[in-house]
């Protein structure tokens, strides 16, 4: 292929061997689009577009368009086009799987030279998969599309933690017709509406873009809480992202820590991990805190809403757990209460990440009077018990020292001097040259 020019690209990205047609439609529609927007705005965008067949057929050229063959895409991953396979191995899993990770090397290719501005694909399950997995290593606010034939399914597989939208194909993509013809320009028309508008930001002056920003997790039941925490955070000076603690939420807020995007964390509801020990809907996985802790940035933790597994309607609950305090939260969601053994496991799992780091920086606040707005008396999961068993198994096995230390505090964590403490200890361990940067005490 060309050297890449730094004239912004956007690659149109799709199997030439099964689904041309369709590909050369939606390309022409986001050139149409792109040259209709930068009309006005002095842009100028290329449209290119890429082959990602895994069958014997290929594809050497396309009229009108700049064209990377398969070929090409291949040999970001193998080294060279000598190097490339000219057929991939018959299992079509395994095919996928090459040229999605080819994929993924030609898009970060075309991020290093500078030139990647967006990039649609479409595809159906196999052509799904193959593209989204790609483009989930884009980094966020970079234009990524996939007008797909599952985009109304379960889509938390092909999704991730990403910002990629996928739009519903409505008929399968197999050829130009009254639904296609309409669902590919309307595709293609927001995909270049998103590119332009994001190439003028990119062009505004973003320096005065330096808050630090801090990452929360939140649920319902701690609220409350988290208001308060990002009120006083905002008066400090600081920027805050809010994630619900929905499994999916607390993996976004550790990506967004692995790119440099969030500088410190207040990690107040840490139910995922409830859910993913017990067997919940919304867990987290065994990388739970790993970013936080890796990154070394400033880190408060306690323990919301680990008083509960969540789970669908009632009638989703397995057997196992029909002995135990059952609260209907809502139509779609059911929550059971978590016992001592359980609550001694949430800590021990907690206390040994805390532990694996000894030079990170941290502070762990506990309220003795309940962990949500359900741990109270007269409330659904309250149980004094199991919440003083999570307090003390924290104060037994976290290892502390001048700059790791847990606090116990005589207060519920929806009380607003328990927010105020927990802010309090986030400024505690808050290097002081990032306070200034965010014009803290001014």
């Amino acid at each position: 292929m060309d050297n890449l020019c730094r004239t912004p690209r956007v690659f149109c990205i799709g199997t030439a061997d099964t689904k041309l047609d369709e590909l050369k439609f939606l390309s022409e529609c986001v050139r149409s689009n792109i040259n209709s927007f930068t009309a006005i705005s002095s842009f100028k965008v290329e449209v290119v577009v890429v082959d990602v067949s895994c069958g014997e057929k290929e594809t050497k050229d396309l009229a009108d368009f700049i064209f990377v063959p398969r070929k090409d895409v291949l040999a970001c991953y193998f080294g060279s086009i000598e190097k490339s396979p000219r057929i991939l191995t018959d299992e079509r899993g395994k095919a996928v799987a090459t040229m999605s990770k080819a994929l993924e090397y030609f898009l970060k290719k075309a991020q290093e030279d500078q030139v990647l501005a967006g990039a649609i694909g479409l595809g159906g399950t196999g052509g799904t998969s193959l593209i989204s997995s790609a483009f989930r290593s884009l980094p966020l606010g970079m234009p990524k599309v996939i007008v797909s034939t599952v985009a109304s399914g379960r889509t938390e597989s092909y999704i991730g933690t990403s910002d990629m939208i996928l739009f519903p194909s409505i008929v399968d993509i197999c050829g130009i017709n009254g639904v296609s013809r309409v669902v590919l320009s309307n595709a293609g028309a927001a995909f270049s509406g998103m590119v332009v508008g994001r190439l003028a930001i990119c062009r505004q002056d973003c320096s005065n873009n330096e808050k630090f920003t801090v990452g929360l997790t939140m649920f319902g039941v701690t609220t409350p809480c988290v208001n308060a925490v990002k009120e006083r955070l905002a008066k400090e000076g600081y920027e805050t992202m809010v994630f619900h603690a929905t499994g999916v939420g607390g993996r976004a807020m550790e990506n967004l820590v692995r790119e440099g995007l969030i500088q410190g964390v207040l990690d107040i509801t840490t139910t995922e991990v409830a859910d993913f020990l017990v067997g919940g809907i919304m867990p987290c996985d065994s990388s739970r805190f790993d970013a936080i802790i890796e990154k070394n940035i400033p880190f408060v933790l306690t323990v919301g809403a680990l008083d509960m597994v969540s789970f669908g309607t009632k009638d989703t609950i397995p057997s196992r757990f029909q002995h135990r305090k059952i609260h209907i939260h809502n139509a779609q969601n059911s929550i059971v209460r978590t016992t001592v053994d359980e609550n001694k496991k949430f800590a021990e799992f907690i206390a040994d990440k805390l532990n694996r780091s000894p030079s990170s920086k941290f502070r762990v606040c506990l309220p003795q009077k309940g962990v949500s707005a359900y741990d109270a008396p007269g409330k659904p999961c309250y149980d004094p018990e199991a919440t003083s068993t999570l307090i003390n198994e924290f104060q037994r096995l976290v290892q502390t020292k001048d700059d790791r230390q847990v606090k116990v505090y005589p207060c519920h964590i929806n009380d607003p001097e328990f927010a105020n403490a927990l802010v309090d200890a986030f400024l505690e361990i808050s290097p002081s040259h990032l306070k200034d940067s965010v014009g803290h005490h001014t």
